[in-house]
């Protein structure tokens, strides 16, 4: 018995069949205007109940001793570690032991395969959380794949590529706002700007995910040049150079 296929085809089954089903759990829920931390929330808590219910079985005595053993094997194994930590190690155990198992362990092995693929699918789908949620507000799962990126998924071509298309770079303002405009430019924090225009924290994140408002990032710090929120103020709200003029006075001399 080769264990090796047998533990990889289990696995890539499992994992595929995960991934497959995620996707259509995203494309239900974009129809029923879920939004994408709720969807992605509820189905990590079904992953949790499905390890537990079905696999619960491989940590608790005699299974938890093939399980732990098998565990092992790139500790114990630096090659061909599979079937090694099976023929040398479990089977010798089951044959000189008293251990009597209900499931067979090619059961059992492809158990193993299934609870691991399950993890990982867990594991991917934490780690590319922005990711998933960009292709989600985009309303574009063409590209979905459970993909384990060796960095930051933020620095991945792809997710910034959507992040441009979620959020176009602002173009540069070619309102004046005043004669002192350079002079006193600079950028601003979420509170900063939520205190310049008078709207709530939450109104402001609002209108940055939405792209209604012109918004730099550096690395994960969100920030916001006064320049612009201003001239976006003129041109929303339609208030004059002078009112918007005393408004600035009004910050910079409060935020002195």
């Amino acid at each position: 018995m080769d264990y090796n296929q047998l533990y990889q085809n289990s696995y890539n089954k499992a994992f595929e069949e995960r991934e497959h089903l995620f996707y259509t759990t995203l494309l239900e829920a974009k129809k029923a205007l879920q939004s994408y931390n709720y969807t992605s929330n509820e189905y990590l808590k079904e992953t949790n109940t499905i390890e537990i219910k079905k696999f619960e079985y491989l940590k608790l005595d005699p299974y938890s001793k093939v399980t732990n053993l098998f565990n092992k094997r790139f500790e114990i194994y630096d090659e061909n570690s599979i079937n090694n930590i099976v023929n040398l190690k479990i089977l010798p155990l089951l044959e000189n032991s008293n251990i009597k198992l209900e499931k067979t362990l090619d059961t059992i092995i492809s158990g193993i395969a299934a609870h691991d693929a399950l993890l990982e699918t867990s594991r991917i789908m934490t780690n590319n959380y922005n990711l998933y949620e960009l292709m989600y507000n985009l309303n574009d799962l063409s590209k979905f794949k459970l993909i384990s990126y060796t960095s930051d998924v933020r620095n991945t071509p792809l997710y910034q590529k959507l992040e441009n298309k979620m959020y176009p770079p602002a173009k540069p303002s070619k309102t004046k706002i005043s004669q002192n405009n350079d002079e006193n430019d600079e950028f601003l924090n979420v509170k900063e700007v939520a205190e310049l225009t008078n709207y709530a924290v939450a109104t402001i994140y609002d209108l940055k995910h939405k792209g209604q408002l012109p918004f730099y990032k550096k690395g994960a710090k969100l920030q916001f040049k006064k320049s612009e929120i201003l001239a976006w103020l003129e041109k929303g709200k339609g208030i004059t150079k002078d009112d918007l003029n005393e408004k600035a006075n009004e910050y910079i001399l409060k935020n002195r």
